[in-house]
């Protein structure tokens, strides 16, 4: 009697283990009958208490389960192990549909006699493998689409890289005959014809720039720009490119301040292309500022290091058009864009050439009529190539 009461009592708290489990679980007998199973096997695979225990698992839901994959399992992998974890089993049921489960069996003797238990977890990754599935797929449209982006990439570099080189063969033929004629070297021009003559060279000169910015440009994105490293007096090159724009700051009667260290230590970087940068930002700065304004270079040592500030007093930049600046060809609106010369490429490149040196480039404004510096950093020692 003791025994009895004993073993109801031990059911009674198995059961009620059972039914605290999340996930579908199923204790069967050796026979593979059910014994009990838990609450939310009820609510998953919508069955009835008194059509499930004390059936064949095989024959639970019109013999829904009568799956080969589960058989194995039961019939063949458990009877020589005592566990097994994350057997994928899929199947599709007549109540619920398809569904993916990972299945997890242990068996577990009896406190009394020989017998054993077969507990059977069930964890429905439906869900979870659509998920993983669509993130596969997607990752490989996304690889695809990536890689379509970077030809188109490479196929338009290679294509402004070759019209460039076809464009600039005959434009330096105008751009020289102009310069023939506005020298009056073969004979005196009107007043008239020579006023055209300086239009077709000013806008071959023009045109010639915009080709040239497209072609680096090209280059810089298809990675094919080159650095020639040399060591470069950053002083001197900074007086040097003031020097040059002398001339546009006295036409638009702009004060134009240097404050460079005295002890400003020479970098590795590419001459050439450090002067294009610091010629496009000064050019800018006196494009943008009003008659009478102000302009300026701040350079210093800043750690590693070279830190320069080119500043104006000019038109400055509303906070939306912050980034849009950095666009290829894209030109703020405002009465003194209208009036002067520009392609839109100058900045843009200028940022991709300080970045090839391996420094960086941003801009600062406080809004519209406020003034604009651009701060760049340069390493002293370069790490290109290393």
């Amino acid at each position: 009697m003791f025994w009895k009461r004993t073993t109801k009592k031990s059911m009674e708290y198995a059961e009620s283990i059972i039914d605290t489990v999340r996930e579908p679980l199923i204790a069967l007998d050796q026979d593979l009958r059910v014994v009990s199973v838990s609450r939310s096997f009820y609510e998953v695979f919508k069955v009835y208490p008194e059509e499930t225990v004390g059936k064949l698992i095989y024959d639970l839901g019109n013999k829904q389960w009568n799956i080969p994959k589960l058989r194995e399992l039961l019939e063949t992998i458990l009877p020589k192990r005592t566990t097994f974890e994350d057997y994928e089993v899929e199947h599709d049921f007549a109540t619920i549909g398809r569904r993916i489960m990972l299945l997890n069996a242990r068996q577990i003797k009896r406190v009394w006699g020989k017998d054993r238990i077969i507990l059977l977890a069930i964890e429905d990754i439906t869900e979870r493998r659509e998920i993983e599935t669509g993130l596969e797929k997607a990752n490989e449209e996304l690889t695809d689409l990536a890689a379509e982006l970077n030809r188109v990439a490479r196929a338009k570099s290679e294509f402004l890289a070759n019209m460039s080189h076809e464009l600039r063969t005959p434009l330096n033929s105008i751009i020289g005959f102009s310069e023939v004629l506005c020298d009056q070297t073969f004979g005196e021009l009107n007043e008239k014809q020579e006023k055209y003559v300086n239009n077709v060279l000013a806008s071959g000169k023009h045109l010639l720039l915009l080709i040239n910015q497209i072609l680096d440009m090209a280059k810089v994105e298809s990675g094919k720009m080159n650095l020639t490293l040399s060591h470069l007096s950053i002083k001197n090159l900074l007086n040097e490119i003031s020097m040059l724009v002398e001339d546009m700051v006295g036409k638009k009667k702009l004060h134009l301040a240097l404050e460079i260290d005295r002890d400003l230590p020479d970098i590795e970087a590419d001459e050439l292309k450090v002067k294009e940068i610091i010629y496009n930002l000064l050019s800018n700065a006196v494009k943008f500022t009003p008659e009478n304004g102000k302009i300026g270079i701040r350079a210093k040592k800043s750690d590693s290091d070279i830190e320069i500030v080119v500043w104006d007093t000019g038109v400055g930049l509303a906070p939306e058009n912050m980034e849009k600046i950095f666009e290829g060809f894209f030109r703020v609106d405002t009465p003194y864009s209208r009036v002067t010369e520009g392609t839109g490429l100058g900045l843009p490149l200028s940022k991709k050439l300080v970045e090839l040196h391996g420094g960086r480039l941003s801009v600062l404004s406080d809004g519209l009529d406020k003034g604009t510096s651009v701060l760049l950093t340069l390493p002293i020692v370069s790490a290109v190539g290393m």
